[in-house]
């Protein structure tokens, strides 16, 4: 019987077989951690706390969320939990999509006012 290694040793092994066609980003990594006792009684979504903390320190702009949004649920999920925060702080959101018929997904446009 043939032994079955995972995908993620498959593509170890075999980088320029399993290869993206295009590269993409899906992460952006962030500096430092979650301000202590964010989110009490729950747990708080790190992509969408990080969103909103570029959206409060740079007000009045807009903003295209590189994220990759596939349903319009996840893109209501979305301009719901930033929309709470910003009501929470008093400010407004603006927000703006489309549907990308070249990928199949949402671009999103983001801006927070006072």
């Amino acid at each position: 019987m043939p032994m079955i290694t995972s995908t993620e040793t498959q593509v170890s092994q075999n980088p320029a077989r399993f290869k993206m066609a295009e590269p993409t980003k899906l992460l952006t990594r962030i500096s430092g951690e979650p301000p202590i006792g964010a989110g009490k009684g729950r747990r708080r979504n790190p992509v969408i706390t990080t969103i909103y903390n570029e959206l409060v320190s740079q007000r009045n702009a807009w903003f295209h969320v590189n994220i990759p949004i596939t349903s319009k649920k996840q893109l209501a999920s979305l301009r719901a939990s930033l929309a709470a925060r910003a009501t929470k702080d008093n400010l407004s959101l603006s927000s703006a999509s489309i549907l990308n018929e070249q990928n199949k997904m949402i671009d999103l446009w983001v801006m927070l006012t006072a």
